[in-house]
Parts: C-alpha cells; structure tokens; sequence
C-alpha cells in the first residue's frame, strides 16, 4: 500500500513543528511470516519544520522512518517476539496514520538546529564563575614550594 498523508492529521506529530505543512509519504506492507506472525513493514518519509534551539527561527528537517512490527493481543505475545520485530499491541482498531505518525516522532532529532547557524551562544554567569575559579590561589602550591625546597 502507497499514499501520502497530510502533516494536519498528525495531531501529536503537530505538536513537535512550527507549521502544519507538508504530507508524508508511506509505504506499508502486509504479511505473514514464516513463523505465521503477522507482520507490518514499512517506511515514510517526510520534511518538517522545526524550532532551531540555537536562533530560534524554522529548520527544515528531514524525517525518515523505517519499521518492522508484529501484531500481538497482549503484553505475553510481545516478550516473545523475535528480536526483529517491535511488537504492535492491537486492542481495538488500528488507525495506520496513527502508527505512521508514532514512527514518524521516534525519528525527530532531540535537538534541531541549523548546521551554519550564526547565533553565537554565550554563558552568562558562567563565564563570569570560571574566571574567578581561574583566579583563585591553587591549594596545592604550597605543597609544590616544599618539594622544590628539598
């Protein structure tokens, strides 16, 4: 199966971007294994927009997420799966976009910044602390003026 879905559906996906445009594009397939586990592979892959954390302006990001997944009817059936596969537990009816989307958030970087961003960061309080750590006496000079005096 091959479609697109559009960024707006993605409500929890939403919440993470700067704007509602875009789609994402997805392949899934379905299958039975030879271990008779039923299976869902897939990818999608999309281009968001993100706050930068360095100047806070819109970063253009690029998600793509592959996956392997196993339907299981309980926690039980999940401990047993093969490495291989992350399990997906089906209690009620499975909403793919709602798969897509949670696929999607695993691939978001923790940190999205622009590579040649010109924002120089500065540290405040900090730099004001470690020079005067710098300019503290060493405690242990007074040790080295006695091994220098034998």
């Amino acid at each position: 199966m091959q479609g697109s879905v559009e960024l707006k559906s993605m409500p929890e996906l939403l919440s993470l971007l700067v704007d509602d445009e875009g789609e994402v594009s997805v392949e899934l397939g379905f299958a039975l294994d030879e271990q008779k586990l039923r299976t869902v592979t897939g990818q999608a892959k999309a281009r968001v927009r993100q706050q930068c954390q360095r100047c806070l302006e819109p970063v253009e990001v690029e998600l793509e997420a592959e996956f392997s997944l196993a339907v299981v009817l309980n926690e039980e059936q999940a401990k047993n799966l093969p490495r291989y596969y992350d399990p997906l537990l089906v209690e009620e009816d499975v909403v793919l976009a709602t798969l897509v989307e949670e696929e999607l958030i695993l691939t978001l970087p923790a940190v999205a910044y622009h590579e040649d961003c010109s924002v120089q960061l500065s540290y405040g309080e900090d730099e004001v602390q470690q020079s005067e750590q710098d300019e503290k006496p060493n405690p242990f000079s007074v040790l080295a003026s006695l091994k220098q005096k034998r």
